[in-house]
């Protein structure tokens, strides 16, 4: 009895799994272009994004807008049902203590959330791109984005080290690499959805997600 009990339940959550909707799919310009899979490549460029401490984006402010939009991002696929929900909290802690220095070198507002983030960042992007420094001041004014003594172009022009984020981010990319490796992706639908068993006590201190 408790066998079948056992079996109905599995038979129920894979069920629900495999009707769950995936995240929604990324804009294109974190991947670098319509990619098979988004998370990979995503963290592939943020990790050279922010190499270094993130010198590399001094006095490039179009690339900085664009590795602080790939960094929210990834910040708000660490929250739940999200891409990387299920890593292990020491990652996790190493991506928020990330997006955090993001959001301190641009002036982002600590309650502000992806979904409008990343749009403005990516049209900042856009803009300073084509040489509209009107629209790229446009694009990052508002409740998201604070006022402070330097102009927000400015910070995009020397957003100033990201020693966390430097450290953090390849660990995941790692990861992340080492569970598609093995299988623990789920591979039923493009969006790369973490397995909700995934633990790996070794990395994490047993506390496994």
């Amino acid at each position: 009895m408790r066998l079948r009990l056992l079996a109905g339940l599995l038979a129920l959550s894979a069920c629900a799994e495999m009707t769950r909707p995936p995240p929604p799919e990324p804009p294109t310009e974190l991947a670098g272009g319509l990619v098979a899979q988004p998370l990979s490549a995503i963290l592939d460029r943020a990790v050279a994004d922010f190499d270094r401490g993130g010198g590399g984006l001094e006095g490039h402010p179009a690339e900085t807008a664009l590795a602080v939009a790939r960094l929210e991002w990834l910040g708000g696929e660490a929250r739940q049902g999200g891409r990387l929900a299920n890593l292990p909290d020491s990652y996790l802690f190493g991506l928020r203590r990330g997006v955090q220095e993001g959001r301190q070198a641009l002036a982002i507002a600590p309650d502000a959330t992806p979904e409008t983030t990343v749009p403005a960042l990516l049209a900042a992007y856009r803009a300073i791109a084509r040489s509209d420094t009107a629209a790229a001041q446009a694009a990052l004014t508002g409740p998201d984005f604070r006022d402070t003594d330097r102009p927000t172009l400015n910070r995009l022009r020397e957003p100033g080290p990201f020693p966390d984020t430097t450290l953090a981010l390849p660990t995941i990319r790692d990861e992340v690499a080492r569970l598609v490796a093995d299988g623990r992706i789920n591979r039923r639908v493009s969006s790369e959805i973490m397995d909700a068993a995934i633990t790996t006590p070794e990395l994490s201190g047993g506390a496994g997600r």
